[in-house]
C-alpha cells in the first residue's frame, strides 16, 4: 500500500490544477489522510468481489486506492464535472478503467452496490436542519440500498464555531441510530479536535 500511495502522490503532484478546491490537496501529503486508513482496514474484512459504490468521488483518490487494494467493481459519483473527470482520468491512468465515475447529483438510480462508501464528504446544500439533513442521509442509503454503508460525520463532540460544518451537520451516535433504525452500527474516531481541525466519525451500517 505504501508503494502505491508514493505512486498516488507522485500523478497528485505532477496533476495538480489550482482550480480545484484546497481540500483535494490531501493527498498530496506524505501519508494518507485518517479516513482512509480506518477504511481501508474495514475493508480487509470483506471479499474482493463486493461492489462498491462512493458517494462524492472528488478528485477519485478513494476509489484509486480502493482499486489498489484489490476491489474491482467499483464506481462512484462526483457532481463537479471537473472533477468528476480528472478522477475518471486518473483511475484509468492507473488501472486502464474508462468511466468509472459518473457526473451528476446522487441520488440517481444505481445498481445495488455491497458496499455504499461516503467520506469526507458533507453535502447539505438546500438543508437548513439537522432532521433535514439526516433525512437527506437516510434517502442516500435507501436510494443504494447497500449491505453496508460507510458514513462519515462531523461528530457532535465538535463544537467549535465553524462556517464550513454548521451546527445541524455534527451529528451524535444518537442521531445515526434513530435514523437508521434496527441496523447494526458500529463507528471509529477518523479525526479528533484539537489535534485535527473538526472532530469526525466513521459510522459502518448494515
Amino acid at each position: 500500500m505504501e508503494e502505491f500511495y508514493s505512486l498516488l502522490r507522485k500523478y497528485n503532484k505532477t496533476h495538480v490544477n489550482i482550480k480545484f478546491p484546497d481540500w483535494t490537496n490531501i493527498y498530496l501529503d506524505s501519508s494518507p489522510p485518517i479516513y482512509w486508513t480506518v477504511l481501508s482496514k474495514l475493508l480487509k474484512e470483506f471479499s474482493k468481489d463486493s461492489s462498491i459504490f462512493e458517494i462524492g468521488v472528488g478528485a477519485g483518490d478513494i476509489l484509486t486506492l480502493i482499486r489498489s487494494i484489490g476491489f474491482t467493481d467499483v464506481k462512484g459519483i462526483e457532481c463537479d464535472k471537473q472533477l468528476a473527470d480528472f478522477a475518471n482520468k486518473k483511475i484509468d491512468y492507473f488501472f486502464q478503467t474508462k468511466q468509472t465515475v459518473i457526473n451528476d447529483n446522487y441520488p440517481i438510480y444505481i445498481i445495488k452496490p455491497n458496499i455504499l462508501i461516503q467520506v469526507n464528504c458533507v453535502y447539505f446544500d438546500d438543508i437548513c436542519n439537522k432532521q433535514e439533513y439526516l433525512e437527506l442521509l437516510k434517502t442516500y442509503y435507501q436510494n443504494a440500498n447497500p449491505d453496508v454503508y460507510f458514513l462519515e460525520v462531523v461528530d457532535s463532540s465538535f463544537t467549535k464555531v465553524s462556517e464550513i460544518y454548521p451546527e445541524f451537520v455534527r451529528l451524535s451516535e444518537n442521531d445515526i441510530k434513530k435514523t437508521f433504525k434496527n441496523k447494526n452500527i458500529v463507528s471509529y474516531y477518523t479525526y479528533q479536535y484539537p489535534q485535527n481541525t473538526s472532530s469526525k466519525r466513521l459510522y459502518v451500517i448494515s
